[in-house]
């Protein structure tokens, strides 16, 4: 296994771009303990033969919780949604949160999971009932 700077010299490209290639989901990279990225041997073997890189099917799971208010959230409402459909989760996911009413469709926590999903970083997304998502569906196709 090499490092990030290590990987980069071999390949003759800039350290920023196997990181890049990592979020993509371009190279298979490891994380340590430590939060360091490994790249296998295996892996530069791969690039430097020239077959071009594969994407990694999704392997996250999404969790959306929404409340309407900051009196429910105090009262413990998120967090209970949150924990709730994490138990369904056979990896940990990636988890979007929102205080605020489904009339409204722009939600930070709400595109930021379409981003996600769009990107093809999320298998699949748990939500308590479809109402967290929005109350009248306007724009149901973008689900």
């Amino acid at each position: 296994m090499f490092s990030v700077s290590m990987t980069a010299a071999r390949l003759g490209v800039c350290t920023k771009i196997i990181r890049r290639w990592d979020k993509k989901g371009l190279i298979e990279c490891y994380r340590t303990p430590g939060n360091h990225r490994r790249i296998p041997v295996r892996e530069i073997a791969r690039i430097l033969h020239g077959t071009s890189p594969q994407k990694t099917p999704p392997t996250h799971p999404a969790v959306y919780a929404r409340v309407s208010s900051h009196r429910q959230k105090a009262a413990g409402d998120l967090k209970r949604q949150v924990e709730e459909l994490c138990q369904h989760c056979s990896t940990p996911p990636k988890v979007f949160k929102d205080v605020g009413s489904g009339l409204n469709m722009h939600r930070r926590g709400l595109w930021r999971l379409l981003t996600e999903a769009k990107k093809g970083t999320i298998s699949s997304v748990y939500i308590t009932h479809r109402d967290r998502l929005a109350h009248f569906y306007p724009e149901e196709d973008s689900f």
